[in-house]
Formats: C-alpha cells, structure tokens, sequence
C-alpha cells in the first residue's frame, strides 16, 4: 500500500510540472521592443502616377506592407468631382479605386485624387499623409494651385470642411445645379489648397454642404462668393467668406402650451411684427402678454382668464398668415394639482448669494410669471427693505421699480434721467433686500411669499478703465456699430457712431477683451446677412488685431484707425 501511495503521489507531481512548463511553453505575443513608427510606402502605381491619357476604370496601388483604410469617406476627395463614388478596398499590401461603370470622366480634364490620411498600415496604425494621385484625360497635366483662407462673416471663424469650388460656367444658378470643376475643403484653421488646375476665369463660390451632393439647396447651408471672376493664370491666393442667407419663407418651427397661461412660439428665423388672433374667444388686450427672445426669433404668448377646452391661434406676420396653432387648454384647475409645474409665483433669479456684484451693474429680479403692470405704480415703496451693512439704507424711500421685461424688475432710484439711475451702492459693502409677502402680484393674481437677497459689492479698485480712440479713416459718412466683448463673445458694450470717436469703457474686471465693428451700412443697428441672389456680402466686420488684458485700477488708452 505505501508503495502504491507512492506512486500515485509521483504521478501526480509529473501531472503538475507537465501543466506548469506546458502553460511556460504557450505562444505569446512578445513585448516590447521598438514600436513602427514608418508609414507605408507605394511600390507601383497602375497606371503610373501623372498618367496620360487616361482611359481606364481602375487605379492600382501596391504598398510594401499590409494597409488598412480609416474615415476613407471623410478622407478621400477627387477633384473634379466624380458623378458616382468610386469603390475603394484593400487587401493585404494592395490598394484599388474602382470606377463606377456609369461614370464619364471629362476630357482633357487633369484629375487629383487626395486620400488625406486615410491609408494606413495594420499593425501600428501609420499613417500615409496627405496621399495623392495626379491623372490626366488628355495629353497634359494642369499644374496651376488655388489656395486661401475661408471664415465666418460675423465672428470670423474657421471650420473644417467647407467647400470651395471653382466653376467654368458662369451662370448664377451653377451653384444650384451643376457640380464644380474643381473643389477643395477647409481645415481647422480654414485654409485650403486646390491644385491640377487649368488656366482661366472662375466663378469662386464656398458652400458647407449639408447633404454632401456639391450644390447649393438648403437654406440651412452657409455660403460665400467673390464678387468678380478669378483668373487664375498663376498660382493664387485669396480669402472670403460664408454666412447663412435669411430664410426665404418664415414659419413656426415649434409650438408648446407646456404652462398654463402661456404658449411658446418658435419661429425658423427673427419675427418681430408678428400679430397673434386668437379664433375661439375674444381676448381684451389687458390679458394678453408678450414676450420675445433676444433675437426675436421665439415669442412666449401669456393669456389669462381663459377656461375654455380649447384655444386656436392664428399667427400673422404684418398681413400674411404664417400658420395655425391649436392646443388643449390647460386649466387653472389642473395646473394647481401639477407637482411637476406647479402653479406658483416665485422668484426665477437674483443677485443673491452674490459677493462680487459689480458697482455699475443693475439690480434686478426676475420672476417666473409676468408681473401684472397694474401693480406697479401702486406699489409701497415701503414694502422694500434695502439693508446696508446692519444700517436700513438711508434712500430707500427714493427707491422705485421699473420693469425691463414682463417678469424682470429693476430697482433704482428716482431721478430726473431717463432711465432712472441704479442705486448708489457703495463698494465692498454687504447690502439685504428685503421684500414683503405680497408686495407684487402676477397676472394670475398670485403674489409673491418673503424674499431676502443677500450681496455684496466690488471694491472699486478691483476695476480698470478703457479709453478707446475710434479713427474712421474712410471719406464716406458711415454708421459703425462698436462693440466690446468678453473672450466667449458675448457683448458688454455696445456704441453707434457715425465718425471719429473717443469711447470711455469703465468698471472693467481685469480680463481679456476683444472689440468688434460692425460697419452698419443700412443703418439699422444690427449686422446684416448677405444675399447670393440679390449679390450683396454681409455687411463687413472687423476685429481689434489683439485681445485687450485689462488690470485692477488701471488705465489703458487705445487708438483704433478703421478703414
């Protein structure tokens, strides 16, 4: 027995050692090592590159290591643009672009086809830049280059993949039907680089193509022209840019009743004679609210005393009728038992909790409903507390309210001026605004439950100045709109002159700013659109060369020559 226990207690120790080097033998990749950092290199071109003559329905590429293609559609661009996309596919070190059995290639036409990065090699991903090949259909190849640089209209930014495109037909409605002769797309930083080219006139148009088909048929599609012709007769540079047109045709994009006592409009494109007829009741004017967005392209709708099932509005603008609306009537009733939305007057946003509120700012509350004008001027100025320090302020009964928008309210003081000036705050003071249980009412009736709002304000010398000298150089009496705007371009400030101007900007916070003009040719005080049809650019916009850093208690002067 012991020396078969023997035995078997050997046989088992075998058994492990054999898993123990079996599992040592197993195949593994190896680490380490130096990585590939060589792209793929093309052996043999079929036809050779810069072809003559060409005829055929394939190109033929062989690389000295196996390939793979990435984005190969967002990549690949063939200028002149082909009818039909070809069919691109690999295998192993072999690259072949196939025609489309239907597809005619122009004669006499030099073709470059630009794979950007798309090729690359299997194992470490490397890859082939900006790879391209160059075939002619006739006895020569085009060797003329168009490049430049393509922006925005209105903020001059850049973006990757707008088109440019060169016609040889100079008809304005080529951009609407035919595709172009040669194209090339934008990068980051908006240049582009056409090459093959042919010698002669072209029309030079920019189109960021939503629907990828080289026209020009969506109003959503920003474009951009040059006024002349080109003649490229040598290479060329130029830069221009693109914009959205207006919309031909407006119309309501969205309309919610979400609320009770408010219906939201939201139109393709800014709307500001817009008249609403209710179909189903007859409303007194007193009950009806309206309110538009910044841009005018959205209108809220307020009602009140309306218990009706239902309400149909007819939307107008000035004598058109742009569209019908009709909603279930949320009622008062419903709206009381709503959790979610609940029926109530309350305020939406303050200063409160603010400890940098800025001297020169206004003091505003905003509520979530409209406040019921007729409330206003029998308010008690009494009803407000406005606490400095632990000190009742002293000029609170010269305080007033001043609606800025339907359901937003300044508090000022009195004054001869129109607008009332803010209060006089003093800096680096905590103040306390205290305001009674219904002290303001609604349009629903509701009214307000206490509110305290608590802030403090800036030290006056946190704060630098600007004295900016506008130098308008040109002869022509003009309308500028200028504009000083924090690094995200929103605008703080905002001037219309006429001519040469000195603009004092104060109680700035020590930061980065830029400037804008707008030259605001129509003098309407605002930057308007171009129009391909009517062949108007938009109206032009420059930008100060260098952003402005601002510093605490700190003066900068700056001259500023428009031309």
């Amino acid at each position: 027995m012991a020396k078969s226990a023997f035995h078997s207690h050997l046989f088992l120790c075998s058994c492990i050692l054999i898993v123990l080097f079996g599992s040592c033998a197993q195949v593994v990749a190896p680490t380490g090592g130096k990585i590939d950092r060589i792209s793929p290199k093309v052996l043999k071109y079929i036809p050779d590159s810069a072809a003559l003559n060409f005829n055929g329905r394939e190109i033929i590429f062989l690389f000295d290591e196996f390939i793979q293609l990435k984005d190969i559609n967002g990549q690949l661009i063939i200028s002149p643009p082909l009818e039909f996309i070809p069919d691109v596919k690999t295998k192993n070190e072999t690259l072949s672009l196939i025609f489309d059995k239907s597809e005619k290639l122009k004669p006499n036409t030099t073709y470059s086809v630009n794979f950007g990065n798309a090729i690359q090699d299997i194992h470490e991903s490397n890859p082939v830049e900006n790879f391209k090949y160059v075939f002619s259909t006739g006895n020569f190849i085009d060797s003329l280059t168009f490049k430049g640089k393509v922006e925005t209209a209105f903020e001059h930014k850049t973006e990757k993949g707008i088109l440019v495109m060169l016609y040889k037909d100079y008809n304005d409605s080529t951009i609407y039907k035919n595709h172009p002769d040669y194209f090339g797309k934008t990068k980051d930083d908006g240049s582009f680089l056409i090459n093959n080219i042919a010698a002669g006139n072209y029309k030079i148009m920019a189109l960021k193509d939503a629907n990828a088909n080289y026209k020009y048929d969506n109003e959503g599609e920003s474009i951009g022209f040059i006024d002349t012709l080109i003649n490229i007769d040598k290479n060329t540079n130029v830069s221009f840019t693109v914009f959205q047109q207006p919309a031909k045709k407006l119309f309501v994009k969205t309309a919610i009743h979400g609320y009770y006592g408010n219906i939201m409009l939201v139109f393709n494109k800014p709307a500001d004679n817009i008249v609403i007829q209710p179909l189903n009741h007859t409303f007194d004017d007193k009950n009806i609210f309206l309110e538009y967005s910044k841009n005018k392209d959205t209108l809220n709708y307020w009602f009140r005393n309306i218990e009706k099932d239902s309400i149909i509005l007819q939307v107008r603008n000035n004598d058109r009728i742009i569209d019908t609306v009709s909603f279930k009537t949320i009622k008062k009733s419903e709206a009381l038992k709503n959790n979610r939305k609940p029926l109530k007057f309350k305020l939406l946003s303050s200063p409160d909790k603010n400890q940098n509120f800025d001297l020169n700012a206004e003091l505003l509350i905003t509520f979530n409903h409209p406040i019921d004008p007729a409330f206003i001027d029998a308010l008690n100025k009494k009803e407000i507390q406005l606490i400095e320090d632990s000190t009742l302020y002293n000029g609170y009964n010269n305080l007033l309210y001043r609606q800025k928008t339907i359901n937003t309210l300044v508090i000022s003081k009195k004054s001869n001026t129109s607008p009332p000036a803010s209060p006089a705050l003093k800096e680096n003071t905590k103040y306390h605004l205290l305001i009674l249980p219904g002290t303001f009412t609604d349009i629903f009736g509701f009214t307000n439950d206490s509110i305290t709002i608590n802030f403090k304000t800036r030290e006056e010398k946190e704060y630098g100045s600007l004295k900016l000298k506008i130098d308008i150089t040109e002869t022509k009496t003009g309308n500028y709109i200028v504009q000083l705007l924090d690094e995200k371009e929103n605008v703080l400030r905002e001037n219309n002159i006429k001519k040469s101007e000195t603009l004092t900007y104060q109680y700035l916070l020590p930061k980065k700013y830029k400037l804008k003009v707008i030259f605001d040719d129509n003098a309407n005080y605002k930057w308007d659109t171009g129009n391909l049809q009517k062949k108007y650019q938009p109206e032009k916009v420059i930008y100060n060369a260098e952003a402005i850093n601002t510093r605490s208690n700190w003066d900068i002067e700056l001259e500023w020559k428009i031309y």
